[in-house]
């Protein structure tokens, strides 16, 4: 299998940094801080041997919350500079004369970056399974969260480097990321909202549910207590629809948006395309 050119580089020169691992400190810090209030904050009081430890079971959404979190701030910095910074360095048109395509350009650098968190996200999975021993949720939702988190990965990257893409600076890259990625969580929730409290009913709105990452993983956490909301946010769209579906409807909904961005990215970047 040959590994693009462009994702075997940046993948050495990460490998090969101190920033790498002091990310990956800061990132698993984070993460057990989390893990810590929230096991302080279950516990209470009480001593341990008089716990229920059904309770335990909580510590999954916490830092699972905590690590998307953490994603969504990391992806759009670490692909912000794709491109937008090839630009300020003036190496961009000499990448383009090289014999890596467009799209491979485009491909490798979000690749890498997805590469480098998934690397947090399994780190993380020992700390996340210690709210797995009460038996309480089925070891199956956490390989379905690392799944779902590569999903999103993948989906926050392509949005930052397609703005890498079409923006010149690498802090308006960013910046426009963080405002995409606002606009499809905060935004589709509050026309959700919206539109319920005018006709009574989901719509249009449901159709951008799909991409909601506060929904997608909210999904995850009620079908993890065999529960679903998904007919109150989306009721009048999918009313026959339960967790599971929505979940494999908005993973796919996720996949195809992502592909459609870094097409449009390789294409933006095309020299070819852009003279036409």
């Amino acid at each position: 299998m040959r590994i693009n050119p462009i994702t075997k580089k940046e993948i050495k020169i990460t490998a090969r940094g101190a920033k790498f691992f002091i990310e990956f400190f800061v990132y698993e810090l984070i993460l057990l801080i989390a893990f810590l209030l929230s096991l302080r904050t279950i516990m209470g009081k009480e001593r341990i041997y008089v716990t229920d430890y059904q309770k335990l079971s909580g510590l999954f959404p916490v830092v699972a919350i905590t690590q998307l979190f953490v994603i969504t701030m990391i992806i759009p910095v670490m692909t912000g500079a794709a491109i937008a910074g090839e630009k300020e360095k003036q190496t961009f048109d000499i990448m383009l004369t090289t014999a890596v395509s467009p799209f491979q350009i485009i491909w490798g650098k979000m690749l890498s970056a997805v590469v480098r968190v998934m690397m947090f996200i399994i780190a993380s999975i020992p700390l996340m399974s210690l709210s797995f021993l009460s038996g309480s949720i089925q070891w199956k939702i956490l390989f379905l969260f690392v799944l779902m988190a590569t999903v999103y990965s993948l989906f926050v990257a392509a949005i930052g480097i397609f703005t890498s893409s079409i923006c010149a600076k690498t802090i308006t890259s960013i910046i426009f990321s963080y405002g995409i990625i606002f606009f499809i969580s905060i935004g589709s929730l509050l026309w959700n909202v919206f539109e319920r409290a005018s006709i009574g009913r989901s719509t249009f709105s449901g159709v951008f549910l799909l991409f909601n990452p506060i929904v997608y993983f909210d999904e995850l956490f009620y079908v993890s207590s065999d529960k679903h909301i998904v007919s109150f946010v989306a009721n009048g769209f999918l009313d026959d629809a339960n967790g599971t579906k929505w979940i494999i409807l908005s993973t796919l909904a996720i996949v195809i948006l992502s592909i459609l961005l870094v097409l449009l990215s390789a294409r933006k970047i095309n020299p070819l395309k852009r003279k036409k």
